[in-house]
Formats: structure tokens, sequence, C-alpha cells
């Protein structure tokens, strides 16, 4: 072979060489610089940093019968939590639609995924709930009460031994009555209104339940019952949402400190319970 041909086979080596790392480098970069799009499951859909079940809407799982918090006014929810919820909506740029749903399923159903976003209906913050779901910062406080016939006579817990007692299934009105009414046989009902209309037909003895809503149901129809006792339990609500949503519980909780700090929050508070929050 020639020098000129060795030389002219050295220089197409070298070029070989020269553009199998020009290429190799040109793949590294596309790789690096390459996003991948995340696959949400079915029926979600990201907004900002957190998951929805519908892009542009927060989902709201509620037993719309627990007033003044949440309650049915023909087809439309209305409440104190409904307001409040409608406020954080606003905040976060979505629409906020409540879904009636029975309170002891409302926590598994959130469990499940695919349904609803976010628990709003007076539940209280527990352990045993925190390890299913997290909840928001705490938004209002409350304690139970006893409801009973007007003019019973209540010394205390052990008066109820063996009577019948209505609570609501799956609340901690029905935890407080297992846990310190001795004997007693618990009648569940899957809501509050159903426990109060069955006291007014003397099918249980006394109802359990949260105060506030004992004083809404008992407002403007006593139905021949009145609070005979208020059980100091130091009780805090929160709005429940999934442990994989973790950013949407931060954005709810940044959203509830502006209400706050904005006055939005008194305001309705004031309008449900006619009092200024402490």
């Amino acid at each position: 072979m020639s020098k000129s041909k060795k030389f002219v086979a050295l220089f197409l080596a070298f070029a070989l060489v020269l553009s199998m790392f020009s290429l190799g480098g040109c793949t590294e970069d596309t790789e690096e610089g390459t996003e991948t799009e995340e696959t949400t499951e079915e029926g979600t859909e990201a907004a900002g940093e957190f998951i929805l079940v519908e892009e542009g809407k927060l989902l709201v799982g509620s037993d719309t019968a627990f007033p003044p918090f949440e309650s049915m006014n023909g087809d439309v929810a209305e409440g104190f939590d409904v307001d409040l919820m409608n406020a954080i909506g606003e905040k976060l740029g979505l629409e906020v639609v409540f879904m009636t749903e029975i309170f002891d399923t409302l926590i598994p159903t959130l469990v499940a995924g695919g349904k609803f976003d976010v628990i709003a209906s007076g539940m209280t913050i527990k352990p045993e709930r925190e390890e299913e779901i997290d909840f928001t910062d705490p938004y209002y406080d409350s304690n139970q009460s006893l409801v009973m016939k007007a003019g019973s006579t209540y010394t205390g817990p052990s008066d109820l031994s063996g009577k019948k007692i209505g609570v609501q299934s799956g609340t901690t009105g029905e935890a407080w009555a297992q846990e310190n009414i001795p004997d007693a046989e618990l009648v569940p009902f899957k809501n509050a209104t159903e426990a109060f209309s069955a006291a007014a037909a003397g099918n249980v003895d006394a109802i359990v339940n949260d105060l506030p809503v004992s004083t809404e149901l008992l407002k403007e129809d006593d139905r021949g019952l009145e609070i005979v006792a208020q059980i100091p339990t130091g009780e805090q609500y929160g709005f429940g949402v999934s442990k994989e949503n973790t950013a949407l519980t931060e954005a709810m909780n940044e959203a509830l400190a502006e209400l706050r700090e904005d006055g939005t929050y008194a305001e309705i508070y004031e309008k449900w319970f006619g009092i200024a929050p402490e």
C-alpha cells in the first residue's frame, strides 16, 4: 500500500472514531435533557403539584345531614364546611363539588381513591384516623352533648345504664358512649337527623352527638327534646386528605391561613354560628 493510501485509510479511521464519540455524546445529552411525563391513574389529572380526580375540580365527600356544617337545601349543599371549602377552592382556583356519602364510609372511600379528593364532614382529628388519612390544620373546636326528652332528670352517665342510646355510626359520639355509659345499648344511625327523629318518637332514651349540631337541630324545632348535658371532649375538626396527596394538604393549609388573615374565615363563622371565632 502506498503512503498516500495509508494516509487516507488512517484519516478515515480517525474520522469514524470521532463520529462515534460525537453520536455517543449526543445520545447522553438527549437522555439527560429529556423530561419524562409521569402517567397518573385513569381518571386523575394533575393540578399544580397535587392530584385531582377531575381536572379543575375539588370533589368533596361529606355526610350532608350534619347542620350547620353541611346539609342539603334541595339539590344544593350548604353550611359552614361548604362555605369554607368554597373559599378554599377559590384560593386554589378550583370548582368545589360536594358529594353525599354515609359518614362511616368516608375514610375507606377516600383511601380507595378515584371518587373524591377531600373529606369535609365535621370530622374530628383522631390518632386512629390519622393512621389512614392526613388532616389539614384544625378549623373548628367542638365538644359532645347529651340529648334527652325535655324534663328528663340526668345527673351522670350512670343514669343511662341499660338505656338505649342513639349515636351516629363511626363518630366520636359513639366512641364516647361506648367508653363512658355502662351497660348501655347503643343504637347506631347513619346520620344525626335520623337519631333525633328516633329520640322524638321514643325509640331511644338519649342521644350522644356533637354539641354544635345538637344545638342547630334543636334551634327551631326542639321536638320535645333538649340538651341535658354538655360533654367536654376538646375535639378539633379537620378536612381529610389522602396520604398520597400531601401537596394538596399543604395547599389547603396555606389557603386556610390566608382566609383567617383576610377575615373571610371570621365572616363565614359568624354567618353560621352567630358569634365571632375565639
